[in-house]
């Protein structure tokens, strides 16, 4: 069965079980029209054609007069307003749910909630909105995580005819099973945003490395190389596919910073003068500084602040001492290690693998991680390419 059918039975069954002939002819033709609409959804990649194709299909099949969809904040303990329909202004339904504690009511994310007259929270509705005659909240659920809710109402037009007053349990039926429908929808749409977003993340990627390789004529394709090692301990450390990840992107972007030290420090064919180091230490405070914007990055931003700080609390910019040094920092710390020593420069020939190797050993427990060092040995004796 296809993902469309599947809809469709799902839909059908739920909403048509318990009807006369007369009242299933009828919830058909409505269902046939939602998974139509749905389907057509499931192929929308802009999150603002789909939010307000589900709140006027909700609003529509409910026969509601006003609206509103929410979604979860994941910054805050709270739901946003994105879209208003009717007779409301986003700012105006944003006074209802406030006047009545809506937003900040953790059941409203769990379950559908439906308010008449007699409810205390409508009461305080009325205050700000007199023309209410009735509300609904239902939650947008997909995998027991609440992604928005959808706010429907019965309200008086202007011209001061009453419509329908309350919502039936039919209705509410309707609306629930629409709105686990829509909530699959409406997560299919944020995947393929992160999915775009991240195409987009990846090539800004590989722009900032080129810029900062460019920057540095001394260290071509160190941040690639750095990457490439850092890598390759993290999977003999055994680490999660999602630390993996943001390793090699902080690795990939570790020396970020430089872009903003002078190419006259950073090129300088000698011994640095105090100054000049100095200014070169606070790389890796420019870097988390440049990638701030950036939310994709952010969990990068612990390596690319504290990869220059040592074990014995010797390094920089902030003087940790062994394990207050985030994880993922003395990994990448010992990969830049690595390529700084195996590489050649203009003013040295780079160390032979041996060389490097006895260096870090020298250095496990002062300036590096003990137990990386002993894993990173372990690795380059298992497969001696990778110090190439």
């Amino acid at each position: 069965m296809s993902s469309q059918e599947e809809i469709f039975s799902t839909v059908s069954t739920k909403i048509c079980s318990g009807l006369s002939k007369r009242e299933l002819e009828k919830r058909l033709g409505e269902i046939q029209f939602i998974n139509d609409v749905l389907i057509t959804l499931i192929k929308n990649t802009d999150m603002d054609s789909t939010l307000a194709a589900i709140l006027d299909l909700a609003i529509k099949i409910t026969k509601s007069e006003a609206g509103g969809i929410l979604l979860a904040d994941r910054f805050f303990n709270e739901a946003r307003i994105m879209l208003a329909r009717g007779e409301l202004t986003e700012a105006q339904l944003q006074n209802i749910l406030t006047r009545a504690n809506f937003i900040r009511n953790s059941a409203v994310a769990k379950e559908v909630v439906c308010l008449t007259k007699s409810s205390p929270c409508f009461r305080e509705m009325l205050k700000v909105d007199p023309a209410l005659l009735s509300f609904i909240s239902v939650p947008l659920i997909v995998e027991r995580k609440t992604m928005g809710i959808l706010v429907l109402m019965h309200r008086q037009y202007h011209g001061g005819e009453d419509h329908l007053a309350s919502y039936l349990p039919q209705d509410i039926g309707t609306i629930s099973v629409f709105a686990s429908q829509a909530a699959l929808v409406l997560h299919n749409t944020l995947l393929k945003l992160e999915n775009g977003k991240k195409e987009v993340y990846l090539e800004t990627i590989a722009a900032l490395v080129t810029a900062i390789d460019a920057k540095d004529k001394y260290t071509r394709n160190h941040s690639k190389n750095v990457a490439r090692i850092a890598l390759a301990l993290a999977q003999g450390l055994k680490l999660s596919d999602s630390e993996i990840q943001t390793l090699e992107y902080g690795a990939l972007l570790h020396d970020i910073g430089k872009i903003g030290i002078p190419e006259a420090i950073l090129n300088k064919n000698g011994k640095l003068e105090y100054e000049e180091y100095e200014t070169i230490k606070s790389h890796p405070v420019i870097g988390v500084t440049i990638l701030q914007p950036v939310d994709f990055l952010q969990n990068t931003s612990a390596i690319i602040h504290y990869h220059h700080e040592r074990i014995d609390g010797k390094g920089y910019p902030s003087g940790l001492k062994g394990e207050n040094i985030p994880f993922e920092a003395r990994v990448v710390s010992i990969a830049d290690a690595w390529d700084a020593m195996t590489s050649d420069r203009s003013y040295r020939k780079g160390m032979s693998t041996e060389q490097a190797l006895r260096e870090l050993q020298n250095h496990a427990g002062s300036q590096f991680d003990s137990y990386m060092v002993k894993a990173f040995l372990a690795m380059i004796k298992q497969n001696p390419i990778l110090s190439a």
